[in-house]
């Protein structure tokens, strides 16, 4: 059982608060990502775009990312293995030390988190960051159930997605996803080239 932190955060939801007390034991990290929601400016042009181009994700091909898991306080962070096997995105996330945060399967309509890190391993943070996970890899999935309510628009370079309180933002070879509600930041940073690693996915 995850013992709650106490925190004089009030505003921060349960997911937050137990992420906080997780991270203490993954580990932590700095960040280069900018944690900062995209706000629309007169600059902004509509757009049709992918997110998930070729340069940033290959069908056929294992990627790898840098990434980060940012909560108001603290971060973990790693590397990602994401390969796409049939019609599902299997990926795992290690840390800094070598050991496995969890495995996860992202399909047309939902993302299953495998193998929790115990201290991770709550329904509500799993179910939290399992969503996310399902808009992140699926944001250019026709057969997604979110695909027509999302807004995209470009400015400064950069291209944004919205959707309710979650916005997903790109440039050049980095990507963000910001969840609004719980305060929470996703960054992945494509990793051009690796040597082959011994993950099983």
């Amino acid at each position: 059982m995850i013992k709650r932190l106490k925190m004089k955060h009030p505003q921060l939801s349960p997911v937050v608060k137990n992420l906080l007390y997780c991270f203490l034991f993954v580990g932590l990290a700095g960040c280069s990502f900018v944690n900062s929601v995209v706000m629309r400016t007169a600059a902004f042009k509509p757009g049709n775009f992918v997110v998930w181009t070729a340069d940033l994700r290959s069908d056929y091909q294992k990627n790898s990312y840098h990434f980060i898991l940012r909560s108001p306080m603290n971060s973990v962070s790693g590397i990602c293995f994401l390969k796409k096997k049939d019609n599902e995105w299997r990926g795992t996330l290690i840390n800094e030390m070598g050991a496995k945060i969890f495995d996860f399967i992202v399909t047309d309509t939902k993302c299953e988190l495998f193998d929790v890190i115990s201290v991770m391993n709550k329904p509500y943070i799993t179910k939290t960051v399992a969503s996310d996970l399902h808009f992140l890899f699926n944001v250019d999935n026709p057969n997604a159930p979110f695909q027509k309510r999302l807004n995209r628009y470009e400015q400064h370079e950069m291209k944004v997605v919205n959707y309710r309180q979650k916005q997903i933002s790109v440039k050049s070879d980095s990507i963000l996803l910001i969840n609004r509600s719980h305060k929470l930041f996703y960054g992945l940073n494509k990793i051009l080239e690796i040597e082959p690693d011994k993950t099983n996915m």
